[in-house]
């Protein structure tokens, strides 16, 4: 045999890939929409991959090639606690005595400090290092089982939840597959959002820091979604091998965009309202808009999906009535993917919110563009999402920008923002999973050893 054929022989091997992922469709999350895209297509250029996931599969159909393991997530002391103060609360609400009692002591009062506190700790420490909490022991079981059925060539760990990257170390102790890790956030930079105690939140990144430096010394390769944190992570971090691999879109499952159908004025907002996300720059332009021109109540909209906790829904409900938008305003709540999807593409603008978050781009992002509506961006100007923002084709307004976002929607009144837009560059999973694949190999053609690569996108501007 000449060493072409042993070369194409040794080429056609099936190359397996298992993935470690908390998160996969249909469990609704928009992290598990990266390895739906990435599997499906890895599958089509001759991967056999495998999914551990806490993802139970209902009655999605499965992909070619690509095979699920649901594992479920066992119950921990943290959900049992939250289980015995949720039907506390609820018995305490019903009884009058109680509930008196429980206004009657402010929550201010100085001898109840040290009580909350401790609660607060005990609560933060129950749940650390994240929602994986009993599941990353199953899913190495799981993952180790699959490595002694068959070969696996690599072992990608994805988060967050970031202990999922504990289940892929866990299951490559003394085997001879790689293991990558797959950071769709940061971890230990990043505190809990809506933490508001800062004692508690340095030992949490204290804690995860630690955890950190298990793990990063042990995968062969990580893999982040954005320039900045691969910046960051190369500094902090100079002995990995660090890739970035943006996040992007499976065209096959978003809806066509027909003009037509697109209602000219109105503005989308799907996702969900937390720690530093909020609309009330858009409410303030869109107060401005209707005080210079009244007439553009007929037509300028805004309306908001996905989930809001009570403080949040109570503050934009505030904004709305203080700004004198209820009737420019429409609230929808949670929708199922398919139905954000379609308002998305009705819509003309889409936003997307990612105030507070430098090193971070919101997956909606790919999604708006793709679907080809107008997105703009709320951010920081030299943000991750501001920059991939204008990377990919999409627009871009600080925060602050008051003035700025009042010209953009005034643009959109007078027709001067098309209703349909094309990306600057590819960002379909298709494209990236190319990408991915020719890292794979590359990798496991040089035998293991990785050489520090430079990143598999272009540079962000």
């Amino acid at each position: 045999m000449n060493r072409f054929q042993q070369n194409l022989a040794g080429n056609s091997r099936v190359r397996r890939l298992l993935v470690i992922t908390y998160h996969f469709p249909p469990d609704g999350a928009i992290g598990g929409q990266r390895w739906a895209g990435l599997s499906k297509y890895l599958a089509r250029l001759g991967w056999e991959v495998h999914i551990v996931t806490a993802s139970d599969p209902g009655q999605e159909h499965p992909t070619p090639n690509v095979h699920r393991h649901f594992r479920r997530r066992r119950r921990t002391l943290n959900d049992v606690y939250r289980a015995v103060a949720g039907r506390f609360r609820q018995r305490s609400g019903g009884h009058h005595s109680l509930a008196r009692q429980a206004t009657a002591l402010p929550r201010s009062s100085p001898w109840l400090k040290p009580f909350a506190a401790v609660r607060g700790f005990v609560g933060s420490a129950m749940s650390l290092p994240d929602d994986g909490r009993g599941w990353v022991a199953v899913a190495a079981v799981a993952a180790r089982a699959l490595l002694r059925e068959q070969k696996f060539d690599v072992v990608i760990s994805s988060g967050p939840p970031h202990s999922a990257h504990f289940a892929g170390l866990a299951a490559t102790l003394g085997r001879d597959a790689q293991f990558w890790m797959d950071m769709r956030d940061p971890w230990s930079v990043t505190p809990r959002f809506g933490a508001h105690d800062e004692d508690l939140a340095r030992v949490e990144r204290l804690v995860l820091r630690q955890m950190e430096r298990l793990v990063f010394p042990r995968a062969a390769r990580v893999i982040v979604n954005t320039f900045q944190f691969e910046r960051a992570l190369a500094v902090s971090e100079p002995d990995i091998a660090v890739t970035c691999l943006p996040n992007g879109v499976d065209l096959e499952h978003v809806p066509a965009r027909n003009a037509v159908e697109v209602r000219r004025g109105s503005v989308a907002y799907v996702g969900t309202l937390y720690f530093g996300r909020n609309l009330t720059s858009v409410c303030a332009a869109m107060r401005r808009i209707l005080n210079d021109k009244p007439e553009a109540a007929a037509n300028l909209r805004l309306d908001v999906a996905g989930p809001m906790d009570e403080p949040h829904r109570r503050k934009f409900q505030d904004e709305i009535e203080a700004a004198g938008l209820t009737s420019v305003v429409k609230i929808h709540g949670s929708l199922s993917r398919a139905q954000a999807l379609q308002l998305l593409r009705r819509s003309h603008l889409a936003l997307v919110l990612a105030q507070g978050q430098p090193m971070q781009v919101p997956a909606k992002l790919y999604e708006s563009v793709g679907l080809g509506v107008p997105t703009l961006v709320i951010a920081e100007d030299t943000s991750a999402a501001a920059c991939e923002a204008r990377r990919i084709g999409a627009m871009t307004v600080d925060n602050a920008d008051v003035d700025g976002l009042q010209s953009l929607f005034e643009d959109l009144l007078a027709g001067g923002i098309p209703t349909t837009i094309q990306p600057r560059t590819p960002i379909t999973y298709a494209h990236l999973a190319q990408q991915l694949d020719g890292l794979l190999r590359e990798s496991l053609n040089s035998e293991g050893r990785i050489r520090k690569p430079t990143s598999v996108a272009v540079q962000s501007v």
